[in-house]
Parts: C-alpha cells; structure tokens; sequence
C-alpha cells in the first residue's frame, strides 16, 4: 500500500484540474482532484466520500484541499476518520448565513422560499438541510483566508477555526478566489510552512526572514536581559550609522520571526520582512528566487552563515 494520496475538491467554477498546481507542492504523494457533477451538500457529499473510500484503500492517508464550497460539501461527506489533515481555503463555513444573506438581497422571505420551494438559485430544501445537519468535523484542519474576501466574514471563519482547534492563516488583502501570482505564491508557501512543521523540518525561530541570527543582534540582547546601558549603546550606534534618530525605547525586540515586541524597522520598514509576510514565506530560504533577489541579496552576499541558514530551510 503506497504512502499518501492527496485529493482536491474545487469550489463553484472550479474543476478537477486544478490539482494540477499542488502536484509540486506534494511531491512524494498521489494528487488528484475530484469534478462532482451534483452541487447539494447530501449529493456532492456522497460523491467526496465515495472517492475518499476508494483513495483509502490504496493509500495510508489521505490529505484533503478544499477550496470554497467544496469545504462546505467535505464537510458534509463523513469524513471524520478518513482523512490526515484537511487544508481550507477561502472556506464556506457558514452555509445558512450566506443564503439568508441572499435572501436579502434578491427580497425573498422565508415564508415565500417556503411556499415556492425554489426561487432563482434559493432552495427551501437546501435551507432546511443545513438547519437540519450542523456541520460535525474533527478532522485536523489548517485554514487559509484572504482579507478581503466577500463572501465569508473573517468573524466567521475565526470561530469556526476556534471551534474546531483548526489553524488559521489570513493573507492580507487576499480575496475569495486565490488566483494571482502573488496569491498563490502565499498559498504555497502557506501549504509548504504546514508541511514542513508537520515534519519537523522548521527553522530556529530566532533566524530572521533574510538568514540573519537574531539571538547575535544587539536589539534581542538588550531585550532578553533587560539592558538599559546596551539599549542607550545600540541606539547611538544605530542613529549613527542610519542617519536618523533612534530612541532607546525603540531598541525593544524579541526575535524577527518570533511573537513579540520589534524594533520600528524590524516592524514594518525592513523590505525583506515585509515581502516574506506577503508571500507567505517561513523564510526568504522557501522562496525561489532567493539566488536572484536584490533584497536578500545585500545579506546573504556578504554573509555566508546567513545563506547557509536559508539553504538548509529549503
């Protein structure tokens, strides 16, 4: 029996083809997608776990991608059980409100949807079908959301992510639909980061974005051990060599890539940083242009340990 199979289930206008872009992102696994050619949660359901079922019995386990409604209808497939880990994006994960919102907009009340059965692409029964069999799933689950996506509200997705212990990941100014080069750039190196925790293989939190050790920083030092005297140094230093004026209070940081307090620069001014974020790296090391680039490249020209620290995060 081979090792994994990964299974793609597109959203609306989608098509089964889009597995093709995850083929590099699994190398070591079986990819497929799947066209289901019904659209109701207890029809398209059936047809997600029947080809679950027929994946389980050649493979060890199984990863899910879904994307948009077809998370919806996974998670109306019975597949607690079945299934490693489930990767989400742009998610539908509540059904009833979507669909009372629709109501609203085209002025259609329940008592009308009721009487008719059927107004435009509304369904009495649809509705009913959800209120009838709330979403049950346990099946580890890592979330990917855009900003500015229309069609479900983050305050949703965040409860549903809490609800479910799942990961989220929210990619500023993303949208709904992942479709340009820079979105999904940060959708692969978003499946890439998970894969890589799930194996281990994740870089010393304390090595920045460019390769850079922030344990050996001045900034780090004086933070860790609360030093007044190495704040006042650094921010003479540094105001010197930068030609502007830094404050002791700004030399607060707790590493790069980790949680905490940054210095301004380190914040949300150094170019590195920030294109990292946007494209969803772990580090500059997960990127492909790491060779090419003219941002990391003042770094990792002039410092071998720093790209040595990124290669060895490919």
């Amino acid at each position: 029996m081979a090792d994994r199979a990964v299974i793609y289930v597109h959203g609306k206008g989608g098509s089964a083809e889009e597995s093709g872009y995850y083929v590099k992102l699994f190398p070591e696994a079986y990819v497929t997608g799947l066209d289901y050619r019904t659209f109701t949660p207890w029809e398209t359901g059936k047809e997600i776990r029947t080809a679950v079922l027929k994946l389980k019995k050649e493979y060890k386990s199984i990863t899910l991608i879904a994307n948009s409604i077809g998370a919806f209808f996974s998670m109306n497939a019975g597949l607690n059980g079945l299934l490693s880990e489930a990767y989400f994006i742009s998610p539908v994960v509540d059904m009833e409100k979507l669909i009372s919102d629709m109501m609203a907009r085209n002025n259609v009340t329940e008592e009308e949807l009721k009487s008719k059965g059927v107004i435009g692409e509304l369904s009495w029964e649809y509705l009913c079908y959800i209120r009838e069999h709330p979403v049950k799933w346990s099946v580890p689950t890592y979330i990917l959301y855009g900003e500015n996506d229309v069609l479900t509200r983050y305050e949703a997705v965040k409860a549903f992510a809490e609800a479910h212990k799942a990961e989220l990941a929210v990619m500023k100014n993303g949208e709904h639909w992942f479709h340009t080069e820079e979105q999904m750039s940060f959708l692969a190196g978003w499946i890439e980061q998970n894969e890589s925790k799930k194996k281990g293989k994740i870089m010393n939190k304390y090595i920045a974005y460019c390769g850079l050790d922030c344990e050996k920083c001045d900034a780090f030092a004086a933070t860790k051990n609360n030093d007044e005297e190495l704040r006042k140094k650094t921010a003479k230093l540094w105001s010197e060599l930068n030609g502007v004026e830094i404050t002791p209070e700004m030399i607060n940081c707790e590493g790069c890539r980790a949680d905490g307090k940054k210095t301004p620069y380190c914040e949300s001014l150094c170019p590195i940083r920030q294109c990292a974020l946007e494209k969803g790296r772990a580090t500059c090391g997960k990127c492909g242009e790491l060779m090419t680039c003219g941002k990391v490249g003042m770094i990792i020209g002039n410092n071998e340990q720093a790209l040595k620290n990124l290669q060895s995060d490919k």
